[in-house]
Order: structure tokens, then C-alpha cells, then sequence
């Protein structure tokens, strides 16, 4: 990140400052680790069929599925996503591992928005509540669990043969199998009213945080297609 109008080391230092404050772990990388234990892609699906919303997540590997489960009725995308990113992180627990999302939506949520909504109260009781909040503390605590670990965003719905477009084709298809499953009304995913908060933090949380959700609300919407 660059920072205009300041000195080259009075930039990093501000740069360094903001990672350190929207940052929820220590190490945690937007890019990809070398040489990892796992290397595992993620994705939520929330779709209209016959009438009837239908959810599910999947997490898989290049070779294997790793978790796929389909999620209540209703279940928006966004929550799908936050569900998929988290599950992956508390089945990475102990290891060195790679996680691709293709959501920008779960991918600020953890580098920057609930590590900030949660020090202002929004996620706690301290503060009004926001969206999703409940699955956002599980995800800040699920993120503490690999041993290192990194997530990173990649364009969704890739055509071509590398293997990042490979991982996340096949996580995109088998959340949408998912989805058509019949779901356990026990299940893993904790399910938070949706209220009409904001699901962004205001212009004042900095320029890059204000940089890095362009985008978001676009990919919020053909999600829910």
C-alpha cells in the first residue's frame, strides 16, 4: 500500500500500523505460502430453485474433497461464504496451510473489517450489533488456529487450466451440489439475524480499507444469482 504525500519510511511505518490494526493474527498473508502442508480452496453457493433459497459450502483441494455440507433455507451467499472460509481454517488447525477464496467479501471481512468491528464493540456486546456478527468472532477465532496460514482472493469463475482456476472450479461446483442436499437443522453453521447495518466500516476506518472493498458490493450481488 502506498500512501501519498509522505516520506518513503513514514509511509511504511503507517502501512505497517494499519496492517498491524485491521490484521487478526500475526503472519496472516494475502499471498500464498510456499511450500504448505495443504493448499485448500473454499466457496459458498446461494441460489432460488423452484421457488425455495437453497446454501451450501464447500472445502476442497485439488484432490480431494475436504468438507462439503448444505446449510438451511435462506442462507444468504455472504453467510455461505463467512461459513466455507471458517470451516477451512478450524479443519487447518495445526497446520502450514494455503486457503484460496474467490469472495471479497469473506476475504475483507477477515483482513480488515471484523478485526475492527470487533474493537469497536459491534461483534461483543460493548456495541449495536452488525451482520453476521457471531459468525465473524468464530471466523477471527478460527483464523488463530493453523499453525501459519494464509488466505488469499482469486477471480472467481477462472477459465484455464492453471491450478488455482482448477481449485476454485471445483469448490464453486461442489458448493452448489451441496446446496441441492437436504441439510441437518442441527448443523455446524450459526445462523445471525441480517439487520440493516452497514456491511462495511465507514470511509473514516482509512484510504486502504476503502481501497481494498471495491468490488465487494458487485460480487454481492451475482452471488445471489
Amino acid at each position: 500500500m502506498t500512501i501519498t504525500g509522505l516520506e518513503p519510511r513514514v509511509q511504511l511505518d503507517v502501512a505497517e500500523t494499519l496492517d498491524h490494526w485491521t490484521k487478526p493474527r500475526e503472519g496472516l498473508s494475502e499471498d500464498p505460502l510456499t511450500n504448505p502442508e495443504e493448499i485448500w480452496y473454499t466457496d459458498g453457493s446461494s441460489f432460488v430453485l423452484d421457488g425455495k433459497r437453497r446454501a451450501g459450502y464447500a472445502v476442497v483441494s485439488n484432490f480431494e474433497t475436504i468438507e462439503v455440507k448444505p446449510l438451511p433455507p435462506d442462507t444468504s451467499a455472504q453467510l455461505a461464504e463467512l461459513i466455507a472460509l471458517t470451516r477451512a481454517l478450524e479443519l487447518g488447525k495445526g497446520k502450514r496451510i494455503a486457503i484460496f477464496t474467490d469472495s471479497k467479501y469473506a476475504f475483507l471481512v477477515l483482513n480488515a473489517h471484523a478485526a475492527i468491528w470487533k474493537e469497536r464493540g459491534h461483534l461483543t456486546t460493548r456495541g449495536p450489533p452488525i451482520k453476521y456478527g457471531d459468525q465473524m468472532l468464530r471466523l477471527l477465532e478460527a483464523v488463530r488456529l493453523p499453525n501459519e496460514v494464509s488466505v488469499s482472493h482469486c477471480k472467481g469463475h477462472q477459465k484455464g487450466d492453471t491450478e488455482v482456476a482448477r481449485g476454485n472450479q471445483a469448490a464453486d461446483q461442489a458448493a452448489r451440489r451441496a446446496a441441492l442436499q437436504k441439510h441437518d437443522l442441527i448443523g455446524i453453521a450459526t445462523l445471525v439475524p441480517q439487520t440493516n447495518l452497514p456491511e462495511t466500516p465507514s470511509d473514516t476506518e482509512g484510504e486502504t480499507l476503502k481501497a481494498k472493498s471495491k468490488g465487494v458490493q458487485e460480487e454481492q450481488a451475482s452471488k445471489q444469482l
